[in-house]
């Protein structure tokens, strides 16, 4: 089954809010999917701890990084979506995963900095294909952007103009700044049972969150899982 993998070395991008919006807008749709913690705080093991985890979601903390390889492949085995949540930093569990990955996402901010960082992770990507003799695909995606076009800085319009220009795949849907994705991991469960009381434009939230889902779904389906 399909493995996602998300990376970025630079903190704060919304690497792990992205693996648990995806992960949970795929079991909304009645797969079952196995979510790997490979991020030395465990964020998700900690959202997985709270009241509103679905039961066709688990979420495993990876401490050895010598296992990696094994749990991603036992995880395949018996779901229909593995989604990993990396380290920031290069280090051999990262390469490791890439490797048995059908997918790796790089979580992007608008400026500057977050593009150069994000460079080091689209050169370990190729790298992980060129080690595993054919080509991981991969796709930049563009977090905590404006909810409004006529909102985006200049900054932020000229990062997507420069991986446009430099060929980079980016994921068609932005994931806006919403108030509902840092609920996910305040409040626990989903989108789906979260209510208005809750949190501002949640409403918009979901369906941010289902585009960007199909967008996933429809880049793997493109010939992403080999």
């Amino acid at each position: 089954m399909p493995v996602i993998t998300m990376l970025s070395p630079k903190g704060g991008v919304g690497k792990t809010t992205t693996a648990l919006i995806l992960a949970t807008e795929i079991a909304a749709q009645g797969s079952s999917v196995v979510m790997i913690d490979a991020d030395p705080n465990f964020p998700l093991a900690r959202w997985a701890k709270k009241d509103g985890k679905p039961d066709n979601i688990e979420v495993i903390p990876e401490i050895d990084e010598d296992e990696i390889i094994g749990t991603i492949d036992a995880a395949r085995k018996r779901a229909d979506f593995v989604v990993v949540d990396l380290e920031g930093k290069a280090s051999a569990r990262a390469t490791s995963a890439l490797l048995m990955s059908n997918l790796a996402l790089i979580p992007i901010q608008g400026s500057e900095l977050d593009a150069v960082e994000a460079a080091r992770a689209f050169k370990v990507v190729r790298n992980a294909g060129t080690a595993r003799q054919r080509p991981l695909p991969f796709a930049a995606v563009l977090t905590r952007a404006p909810a409004s076009l006529r909102l985006w800085t200049r900054d932020l319009k000229a990062v997507v103009a420069n991986l446009q220009e430099a060929g980079i795949p980016m994921i068609p849907t932005a994931l806006a700044e919403r108030g509902a994705f840092r609920g996910l991991f305040s409040i626990g469960g989903t989108l789906a049972e979260m209510t208005n009381a809750d949190v501002g434009s949640l409403d918009s939230a979901r369906i941010n969150a289902a585009a960007f889902r199909d967008d996933v779904l429809a880049l793997l389906e493109e010939g992403a899982v080999v």
